[in-house]
């Protein structure tokens, strides 16, 4: 049996990236004869290991963490990964047997969740295989709507409910039927989609992991949380802050991490909703640039992440060593819905329930004996800590492009982006049309879709 689920994830991965390439499925096969069709199978199959990655590696190349000299600019494999880095107009998304981009990657997890979830549409639900049902359903649900906001982070304007109805969203590819037609829905049916989504799977998920790689209910509200977040619908944000934490509530405290060897962190922490969530296609930033100032200087030397994310390098600058895996973690974790919970506190008015969440996860960051708890005078002063601590928390966990998108419409926090690297300088005003990345031009090429204009 495990032979035959292997082989039938080969056939379908096989199947999913030609079709990202040729018009999703422009292979004349007939899916369903290799599709598996009892709970046991479907189950293997949502352990592919292609969950293991979750995009956004463009836009966190494009992002202002990083600097970079020509010679180091000059050890990017990919012409696109400079190209990101400059913000050129001309972008592209190269896709070659080595290389899986956000793209390819996110949309054969989707295939995968509907496979099953179709499959699960030929199995009735009954008292004794409820549990994993419902599982098996919450998790293609998480996934699917987990790669439709990668996707729109990155290829999509900022959500505004005002033009969301209007602006173009991403393809929602909903069946497995190879033969449908493939259109960008607007931004508006791709966000509800999403939701809808992270609604049903946090009802349906478990409370607790079966096994660290899966998800469970608290990780469901964590991205739903997010979601919201970038909707600026903060009200639902919060509350599924609050249900994240009601189910998953763990803060890693740095006080007791030994901070020796290479990559301190590479721990087996509680605080992350999903073992694995690997940056797809990170292009090596945190070995080939170097952290920008501006970031460095944010953190006190009485915050432990000064010593535990990074690393002095030989030309007395510093790269990053943070993560929680050997790749660029960019799940969810209690700390994020924390920032989320404190951020959504101010907006709303609540400065001090504000600065009580943002404590919780202060107090297990900075060094013990030093820390006292903040306190705001006002909803400004707040947020502008909460910000601060967010872009210093979330650091290489590609959000901080997102969060760059949508702090630019404040003209308080409206940020233009400059990298001099030689005798070149780069600019990035706030709002530019750059911040929406093109499609793949592959992608174009063979579904036809419509490619976002500069």
């Amino acid at each position: 049996m495990k032979k035959k689920i292997q082989f039938v994830t080969i056939a379908l991965i096989s199947l999913l990236v030609s079709s990202c390439s040729k018009g999703w499925l422009e292979e004349k096969q007939n899916i369903k004869l290799i599709v598996p069709t009892t709970l046991n199978d479907l189950d293997l199959l949502m352990n592919s290991s292609e969950f293991e990655y979750d995009g956004r590696g463009a836009a966190e190349t494009s992002c202002d963490d990083y600097n970079f000299t020509p010679e180091q600019l000059s050890l990017f494999y990919y012409n696109s990964d400079r190209d990101f880095i400059t913000w050129k107009k001309e972008r592209d998304l190269e896709y070659g047997s080595s290389q899986l981009n956000e793209w390819v990657a996110a949309y054969i997890q989707v295939q995968i969740c509907n496979v099953v979830l179709e499959g699960l549409e030929t199995i009735n639900r009954t008292e004794k295989n409820k549990a994993i049902y419902d599982r098996l359903k919450g998790c293609a649900l998480f996934y699917r709507s987990r790669q439709f906001l990668n996707i729109a982070m990155d290829f999509c304007k900022y959500y505004d409910a005002d033009t969301a109805p209007a602006d173009l969203g991403i393809p929602l590819k909903l069946t497995a039927d190879k033969d449908e037609k493939i259109v960008r829905a607007s931004l508006e049916a791709t966000y509800q989609q999403i939701v809808t989504d992270l609604e049903t799977a946090s009802k349906l998920l478990p409370v607790e992991q079966i096994i660290r790689s899966q998800v469970a209910r608290g990780g469901a509200y964590a991205l739903l949380a997010r979601a919201y977040l970038f909707m600026d619908r903060y009200q639902a944000a919060q509350k599924s802050a609050d249900s994240s934490l009601k189910y998953h509530s763990y803060v890693e405290d740095f006080n007791l991490v030994n901070n020796t060897g290479t990559r301190p962190l590479v721990i087996e922490s509680k605080e992350m909703h999903l073992r694995f969530s690997a940056m797809t296609r990170s292009s090596s930033n945190p070995t080939y640039g170097r952290i920008a100032d501006d970031l460095y200087d944010l953190y006190e030397n009485t915050d432990l992440r000064k010593s535990l994310f990074f690393r002095k390098e030989t030309d007395n600058k510093y790269s990053f060593r943070g993560s929680y895996s050997g790749q660029l973690f960019t799940g969810t974790t209690t700390a994020e819905v924390l920032l989320i919970l404190a951020e959504t506190k101010a907006r709303l008015g609540d400065p001090d329930g504000a600065m009580d969440a943002l404590n919780i996860l202060l107090s297990k960051r900075y060094i013990s004996q030093s820390f006292v708890p903040l306190t705001a005078q006002n909803q400004k002063e707040a947020l502008d800590r909460i910000l601060a601590e967010r872009r210093k928390e979330l650091v290489t966990r590609g959000i901080r492009w997102q969060d760059l998108k949508r702090l630019n419409r404040d003209p308080q926090y409206a940020k233009t982006l400059t990298r001099t690297i030689g005798s070149e300088t780069y600019n990035l005003p706030p709002n530019d049309p750059r911040y929406v990345l093109p499609i793949p031009q592959f992608v174009i090429n063979y579904n036809g879709i419509t490619q976002n204009q500069y």
